[in-house]
């Protein structure tokens, strides 16, 4: 059983209800639990007719009174926190009723509320955010994506433990996923202190640490996990989301600017399909927040139905990899070894 923030997010129940329902068509074995507004949750499940009711064995409704503003702070978020969608959907992952909760909304609210009500892995410094970039070669966990912008050696050595415990024998990344750690520079006298902090330390660590990378590296595919910051982390994964945007756009563009345009188009598209599935964002929407002691997984804001149904089902993915006990060996395993 998952909790959905239904209120998260730019669309609230409009995107959020409806991806849950087609999670639910996808997965057979998926049950969820909806939080929020009653009244707007049942209005779009009566708006999916058939389908919502063929699923509505596995589906529940948390009621929720409030949602937490975009833009709320840590503090804000905390007193916010009783009685809103977020709050509710949490809240079921704490007590048990739930093993994941995913929502769109705000980032602090999520991380915020994700240590303080479902707990943090003992040892660990600072949760993170992962997600995957999408190479011609395969994919590239990426972590921290924006939960924490300024960090330690040790934030980002932990960083490279728990992105290596999500992509351990995930989609050709093997038993010993390649680590790299992001720099402006492959030479070890490049960077701050903090990441050659981080670079001794992972270098003498039993992770299959590459070294410094940059960031063509990422697609490229010289790693499995690319490791940094959160400022860093969210500056690429929305610079290259926007960049991606702007070829598919230039792509659609081209191919019907003329009649012979259109027709190799035509000729091209089993081919322009595949690309555009293993390419597309939506695809590989759904970040977990890594380090907490339950499954949380954030979706993007803005994302669409065909995204947001991905995060909830990359939810359900890590509950069943067991993702939150095996960081949690490894955090301590790593510790025992230092000591």
């Amino acid at each position: 059983m998952l909790a959905v923030d239904a209120m998260g997010g730019d669309h609230g129940p409009t995107v959020m209800v409806d991806a849950a329902v087609d999670a639910l068509l996808r997965d057979t074995s998926l049950g969820l639990i909806l939080a929020g507004d009653a009244a707007a949750v049942e209005q779009r499940l009566v708006a999916r007719g058939a389908e919502a009711q063929s699923v509505a064995a596995r589906l529940d409704i948390a009621p929720a009174e409030t949602v937490i503003p975009a833009d709320a702070r840590a503090r804000a978020a905390l007193r916010a926190a009783r009685g809103s969608s977020l709050g509710e959907a949490l809240s079921r992952v704490a007590d048990g009723q739930a093993h994941a909760c995913v929502s769109a909304g705000n980032t602090v609210a999520l991380m915020t509320l994700g240590v303080k009500m479902v707990g943090r892995v003992a040892g660990l410094q600072r949760p993170a955010l992962m997600s995957h970039i999408p190479t011609p070669a395969g994919l590239v966990g990426m972590l921290d994506l924006g939960a924490n912008l300024n960090v330690d050696a040790t934030a980002l050595f932990q960083f490279a433990l728990m992105g290596a415990v999500v992509r351990s024998g995930h989609e050709g990344a093997g038993d010993r996923p390649r680590v790299g750690l992001l720099n402006v520079g492959h030479e070890d006298s490049k960077g701050h202190a903090v990441v050659r902090e981080a670079h001794e330390r992972l270098r003498d660590s039993d992770l299959n640490y590459v070294g410094f990378i940059e960031g063509h590296d990422l697609f490229e595919a010289r790693v499995d996990v690319a490791v940094c910051d959160g400022f860093v982390g969210n500056l690429i994964l929305k610079s290259s989301e926007g960049l991606a945007g702007m070829l598919f756009g230039e792509f659609r563009t081209a191919l019907t600017s003329s009649p012979r345009a259109r027709l190799g188009a035509w000729l091209a598209r089993p081919a322009l399909r595949r690309m555009l599935a293993r390419l597309d964002p939506d695809t590989h929407n759904g970040a977990p927040l890594l380090g907490l002691q339950g499954v949380v997984v954030k979706s993007h804001g803005r994302s669409g139905r065909a995204a947001t149904m991905h995060a909830i089902l990359e939810a359900g993915r890590e509950v069943e990899k067991n993702v939150p006990e095996r960081v949690a060996q490894a955090i301590q395993a790593h510790q025992s070894e230092e000591q």
